[in-house]
Parts: structure tokens; C-alpha cells; sequence
């Protein structure tokens, strides 16, 4: 196995060449980095790379003093110079003072750098089977202690055997002392995989695990390990005197670097959830449990954010009458777009604000709008699932698979805006603006009394031709709209809640208890208590098919 160096002062740089590929499966293996020349002379004489990848303008040794410096004291080293389109004098002159080749080192591809590094390689004085002895026993003990983490955290049977057993492992961290989890998972990750511009999972893990190790490595005592199919969690000690904002600050500072590096070499966010404190390697799983909650709760944030563990007590979901998935069946089936825009912004404003709410909880209840929407466009043969938004995703999959509420509310509005589009050049009737804020007052405020010069004047228009439009875009008066939208109301609210007729009738806007009787038996062909009861009945013999 072929040890390598990479310097540069470029941290980004550094990790995105360690991630390129899997190098151990071609026979190299990335033994250490430096940011500069002096740092790199010190790593030198401890670990003895045979391939030197170095970048030449650093300070406060740059690349040219360390090649001059290794030429006499290390002449086995192979150098391959990291280049920039516009520094090819440079690179000429490293190559005169003994440099082996060059890369262009932010567009190099691997294997392009796999095949010089082979011809370097060849040229060295290679590797001794000791020094190949002692890298294999370092990369088996890497996989044991991973598949160690990995067990405790998803076992309860064996939980202590497999302590133990980690325990007798050469671990980076300290149980003993205070630390933390921090864990890392990739966000949207189903989205992403279904639009296929992803890379292989397993060079994915293998390249998170390595760049996440590089970071919270080099300035602090740190294990990596994976806990779910894209989960990466990193147990760090607290220095002793170290402040505990001053350590959170500086997860802080250590994860951002990830999400650049996420975003730069593989085009994902990630977020991020640190734990309380633990001490004792039994925290493990506490921890972790914690950073579940947490990340679940990112829910109602945006990507890249490392959020705290804080306990919350949850609240039971329940939506007020507005809310109602028969709120938007009827608005589908008026085909009344401005009315479906306004209920689907309005209704993620109230869900912004229910942090108390599982996110579970609130899909569901998105699915449930969902499924009224495409019910009532399937009625007019129209199919809303072959409409799909930037990502190639259609509504009820939006709901399913983004990680934040944001990002369904984006979908959600930028998918009814193409149902609409496609209904008008259907030569669909869209209607007007005016007509529908009307509708859309009255179903939001069925209980006061309801005036056509009042409702003219707010969509500003006289009484005579509000009347008019309204007539001709509905088929119907406004006063019959507004007659028939509470009879439907009453119908839900008979089918859907213990009130009493009379509390049914005050829902409505009807004051008079024996009026709203009489209109609704006019209306439905059953008094309020008739419907109730035949309704019920139906439902106990679906029940028992």
C-alpha cells in the first residue's frame, strides 16, 4: 500500500481530492495533510509518505522550499504538483527542481491522478511488507470499531457484549470524560436518489466518513461512525477547561465546514444535531436518541443549521373547521384556483407556527389535503399526479419525501400553479378574482350576516354588477351561494361532530334554531336529526362489511 500526503492551504481542496475515490482499493492510502510546507516537513519524518500531492504557493513554507528540502533529505518521495490553469511557469520550475508530474487540481479527474500517481509510484522505492502488514491491521481495526458503534446503537440483546468489546478497542475519544454526539444526516435524501444525479451510496458513505473524520480530527479527540443508511454521528470530548459555548462554537464552526464541503463536491445539504453532554460509553444511545428528536424537529427549519437537543412537550394536531380537507374538495370542484392558492398558503402560515406538532403528524394531515384535491380533480377525469415540480416529484411524493416544510409549501404552490395553467389552456373557466375572494369570505365567515353591498364594497365594485358577475360566473345569485355553503357546512358538521342542531345552526350563521330546521330539511330532503341518524347507520354497516 502506497502512502500519500496532500498539501495545501486549502482545506476544501484537501478533502475533496481524500474523497475523489476509494484510494485504498488502487493501492494508496492517505496517511496525513498539511496546510503548508512546514507542516508538511514535520508529517514527513513521521510518516514517511512515497507520493507527496502538493499545491506551490502557500506560506509560510511554499512548495517549492519543501521539494528542495526533500530532494536531499527524502530523495525516494514522488512530488505531483497541484496546479491552476494560470501557473504553468510555476509548475515548470517545480518540475525542474525534481517534481515527478502535475494535476489542474480543481478539475482533475481520478483517473487522470490514478495514472500518474501509478507512474510515480512505480519509480519509488515502494512499500515493505511490514509497513503493509501494519495498514492492514490499522483498516481492519477501522471497520470493527465502525461495526462496533453500529451494533451498540441498533441492539438492545447484546448491548453489553458489544461495549466491551469496544472498549478493548485504541479509541480517539475518551468515555471517561464529558462529550457529545454530534450527528450529520443528508436532507432530501429520497428526493435526491429518485432524480438520479446522485453517486454511489457506498462511495458517498465511504467519502462523508472520511471528510467528517478529517475535520473533527485534527483539532479535537473524535470518532466517527455510522448509525442509519445515511446517518453519521461524531462522538467529541470537551476539553477539560473548555467553556461549553466556546465547544459548541466550535461544532459549530467544524460542521459548517461540512455543509460547504457537502454542497461543493456532492451538490446535498446536510443538517446537523448536537447532543447534552455525556459521560460513560452507556450515553451513547441516549445521545443519539436525542439528535433523533431533534433532526425530526428540523422539520419546520432550513437546511444546513446544527441544531441543540431541547425537550418539548407535543400537542395533539387538530385543525379548526377552515382547515378542513372539505374546505378545498369544494373549492376543487368549483375549480376556483384562487381560492385553492389562498387555503394551501394560508393553511402552511398555520402550520408554520404548530412547532408542538409531530411533523408525522402534519403529513398527514398535508396527505389528507392531498388526496381531497386529487379526489375532486379525478371527477373531471383530470389527474394531478402526472404534474410535477423542479425535482420531478409529484404532490403527494413532495409531502412524503422533503425534509422541510418550507420546501413542501414551495412545491405544493409551484404544482396548483401548473394545474391551473393547464386547466386554462384546456380552455378551462378560471374565474374571476373578484368572485372568488367573494366565495372564498364566505366560507371563512359563514356565521356572520352576509350583505351583497357589503361584500361588493370589499371586492370593490357596486352592488348592481357584483350581483351581475357573480350571476354569470356561478349560475347562481350571491345570496343562493351563500344559502348553499352553509347547508353544506351543516352537512359536515351533522356527519363529523357531536353539536347539537342548534349549535349546528349558530355554526352556520342561522340564529334561529327552527329555521335552520326547516331550510335544511328543504334542502337535503331529512331534518338535522334524520341526516345524523342515517349517516351513522351507514357507517356501522361499513363497519361491519
Amino acid at each position: 500500500m502506497k502512502k500519500v500526503m496532500i498539501v495545501d492551504d486549502e482545506v476544501l481542496v484537501r478533502l475533496g481530492i481524500q474523497s475523489l475515490i476509494k484510494w485504498e482499493n488502487h493501492g494508496y492510502q492517505i496517511v496525513c495533510d498539511a496546510s503548508d510546507g512546514a507542516e508538511a516537513l514535520q508529517k514527513i519524518r513521521q510518516y514517511q509518505p512515497d507520493i507527496v500531492l502538493t499545491d506551490l504557493k502557500m506560506s509560510p513554507m511554499d512548495g517549492f522550499e519543501l521539494i528542495s528540502e526533500c530532494r536531499e533529505k527524502y530523495p525516494q518521495i514522488q512530488f505531483i504538483v497541484l496546479s491552476s490553469y494560470n501557473d504553468f511557469d510555476n509548475v515548470r520550475n517545480a518540475m525542474k527542481m525534481g517534481a515527478f508530474d502535475y494535476v489542474f487540481k480543481l478539475t482533475v479527474k481520478p483517473e487522470e491522478l490514478l495514472k500518474i500517481m501509478d507512474e510515480a509510484a512505480s519509480l519509488g522505492k515502494g512499500t515493505e511488507a511490514a509497513q503493509e502488514t501494519a495498514s492492514l491491521t490499522e483498516r481492519n481495526l477501522e471497520v470493527i470499531k465502525k461495526g462496533l458503534f453500529k451494533r451498540i446503537l441498533n441492539s438492545e440483546t447484546f448491548l453489553n457484549k458489544y461495549l466491551e468489546e469496544l472498549t478493548k478497542l485504541p479509541l480517539s475519544i475518551s468515555f471517561d470524560r464529558p462529550f457529545c454526539i454530534l450527528s450529520v444526516t443528508i436532507d432530501d435524501f429520497k428526493v435526491v436518489r429518485k432524480k438520479g444525479d446522485f453517486m454511489d451510496l457506498e462511495l458517498l458513505i465511504f467519502t462523508m466518513d472520511n471528510i467528517l473524520g478529517e475535520l473533527f480530527g485534527r483539532h479535537h479527540r473524535a470518532e466517527v461512525f455510522q448509525y442509519g443508511e445515511y446517518d453519521f454521528a461524531v462522538a467529541v470530548n470537551r476539553e477539560e477547561n473548555q467553556d461549553p459555548l466556546a465547544f459548541f462554537a466550535a461544532m459549530d464552526k467544524e460542521f459548517s465546514f461540512f455543509t460547504d464541503c457537502a454542497r461543493q463536491y456532492y451538490g446535498l445539504e446536510v443538517s446537523g444535531a448536537l447532543s447534552r453532554e455525556c459521560r460513560g460509553i452507556h450515553g451513547l444511545k441516549k445521545a443519539i436518541a436525542q439528535n433523533r428528536d431533534t433532526l425530526k424537529m428540523r422539520f419546520f427549519s432550513e437546511p444546513g443549521k446544527l441544531h441543540t437537543y431541547e425537550k418539548t412537550i407535543k400537542e395533539k394536531a387538530v385543525l379548526p373547521p377552515e382547515f378542513h380537507s372539505s374546505v378545498i374538495e369544494g373549492l376543487a370542484a368549483e375549480q376556483d384556483f384562487y381560492g385553492i392558492r389562498k387555503f394551501m398558503e394560508e393553511f402552511f402560515c398555520f402550520l408554520k407556527e404548530k412547532k408542538r406538532w409531530e411533523p408525522e403528524e402534519i403529513r398527514y394531515l398535508l396527505r389528507k389535503a392531498y388526496g381531497a384535491l386529487a379526489s375532486s380533480f379525478a371527477r373531471r377525469k383530470a389527474d394531478i399526479d402526472m404534474f410535477l415540480d423542479k425535482n420531478g416529484i409529484n404532490m403527494e411524493t413532495s409531502i412524503n419525501d422533503y425534509t422541510y416544510l418550507e420546501k413542501i409549501r414551495q412545491s405544493v404552490l409551484e404544482l396548483v400553479e401548473q394545474y391551473k395553467k393547464e386547466y386554462e389552456s384546456n380552455s378551462g373557466r378560471i374565474l374571476r378574482k373578484e368572485v372568488a375572494e367573494a366565495k372564498s369570505f364566505v366560507r371563512n365567515h359563514m356565521k356572520e350576516e352576509l350583505q351583497v353591498a357589503d361584500i361588493a364594497a370589499m371586492v370593490n365594485m357596486s352592488g348592481s354588477y357584483f350581483s351581475h358577475i357573480f350571476k354569470k360566473e356561478e349560475g347562481i345569485s350571491f345570496l343562493e351561494y351563500v344559502y348553499r355553503v352553509r347547508m353544506e357546512h351543516a352537512r359536515f358538521l351533522l356527519e363529523s361532530s357531536d353539536l347539537k342542531v342548534n349549535e349546528i345552526a349558530d355554526q352556520v350563521g342561522i340564529v334561529n334554531p327552527n329555521y335552520f330546521s326547516t331550510q335544511f330539511k328543504k334542502s337535503v330532503g331529512q331534518s338535522p336529526l334524520e341526516y345524523r341518524q342515517a349517516r351513522l347507520r351507514k357507517a356501522e354497516e361499513n363497519s361491519r362489511i
